[in-house]
Order: C-alpha cells, then structure tokens, then sequence
C-alpha cells in the first residue's frame, strides 16, 4: 500500500467505516471529501497555464527498467530543432536519469521523491520553477518506475503514454489495467528484443484494446529506431 496516496483503497469519495467499540453498537461514519480534488485543482492549474503559453505536457509511466529513460533521450535528441523541450524525472533516489537526459541535450530537473511512489501535479509546478519554461515547448515528464500509484494522479498532462517491454511479460495489462485505461497512448518498448523473449505481440494488443478500446499503440525500440518516428509524430498532434 502507498501510505502517501492510500492507493489499495477505493477511490470513493462517499464511503464509510463501520468501527465496533465494544459497547453493543456499531458507529458508521460517512466521510464526504474528494481526497483528490486537492490534486486534481493543481493539475488544472498547470494545464492552463501551459495552454496559455502553447505549451504541452507528456506525463511517461511505465514500471522499473521498461526502458523510459532510454527511449526518452532518444526523443530529445530528435527534438533538437523543432521545438523547445524540457524533462521532469521523478524517481525514489539518485540522479542517475537526469544526467543521461542532460547528456542527451535537454534541460532537465530531478525530483527525489523518498518513499513516495509517483509525482503530483504540486512536484510538477516546482520542477518548473528550475526549468526554462516558454512558449510552445514540450514538457515531458518520466515518472517514478511503477504501473500502480502514478495511474491515479493527474499532473495537467496533455498526453499520458504509457510504457510496456517486451521483456515485462505479455500479461502486464492485465495485471494493471488502471494504468492502461487511464493511457493516451500506450508504447511497447525494446521490441529489438522480441525474438530471444516469449512476448506475444498480438495478445498484448488484443489485452489492451478490451481494456481501453481505440487507444493507439506503438512498437519502438531505442536501439533500432522502430517506432520512434511515428511517436514524435504522435506527441507533435497535441498542437494540431
């Protein structure tokens, strides 16, 4: 359980406790606050003050060692040129990503979040303040490593990509399919390794597309280029 976000609970607004007190009655207490209304005001915050600068935002999740950070600096490579574009990495410790994104040639600003497992749009307003916001620049956000508590926050993202490997295993859909309904865009990563993997591509599509019908899906590899073309495609839509 995230003890920051109370994600093994139910995300019911209007739910109750019944506690027993030992004193032959039973106490049922309705609790009538949005706990994430507080979250969901910052991230409405940050995405129109980046539409008022043309700007956008890229919110990459995806679990540990999936691969986002190499295919992000790939992506910011390819950026060069055509439009500004700035990196927020979140991650429990190090700054071990920030220096391969900065290596890459993007500004980049690390968030250490401890023991907590995502971002939240108040991070995402912070981080800003570190980096050279302007107009029409592209914003992308590699959050912490994990397909579970980053699936429930908002952080005023116009495009949530989720990340899949094909060394993760075939059933990771449906072992979360939070994070994969709640997907713009859903990208399977390494697909260079496929062919030494036991990876069904086609069964991973099948499990996405009943979990979250039309949603696009893109194979890529960071290593053989496959893909990453028509993923820069897909985020310069969000101006479109």
């Amino acid at each position: 359980m995230c003890e920051h976000c109370g994600c093994s609970e139910p995300q019911d607004s209007g739910h109750a406790h019944e506690h027993e007190h030992g004193h032959g009655h039973h106490q049922r207490i309705a609790i009538g606050e949005d706990v994430m209304a507080h979250e969901r005001a910052h991230a409405d915050s940050m995405r129109a003050r980046l539409l008022q600068m043309d700007a956008r935002l890229v919110n990459m999740i995806g679990g540990p060692g999936c691969g986002k950070t190499e295919l992000l600096s790939v992506l910011v490579r390819r950026y060069k040129g055509l439009r500004p574009c700035m990196v927020i990495e979140g991650d429990l410790a190090t700054d071990n990503d920030a220096k391969r994104i900065a290596a890459a040639g993007a500004p980049v600003h690390q968030i250490q979040t401890g023991t907590v497992c995502h971002l939240t749009g108040h991070d995402i307003e912070h981080a800003l303040e570190h980096l050279p916001l302007e107009r029409r620049a592209l914003v992308i956000v590699e959050n912490v490593g994990n397909l579970v508590c980053p699936a429930l926050f908002d952080l005023g993202e116009a495009l949530r990509i989720v990340c899949l490997s094909v060394t993760e295993g075939v059933d990771k859909p449906l072992k979360y399919p939070v994070a994969f309904r709640s997907a713009g865009l859903v990208v399977i990563t390494k697909s260079d390794l496929q062919p030494h993997v036991d990876f069904d591509l086609e069964q991973c599509r099948k499990m996405i597309e009943e979990l979250k019908p039309g949603v696009p899906v893109l194979v890529t590899s960071a290593r053989s280029g496959e893909g990453l073309s028509e993923l820069l495609a897909a985020v310069e839509r969000l101006w479109s």
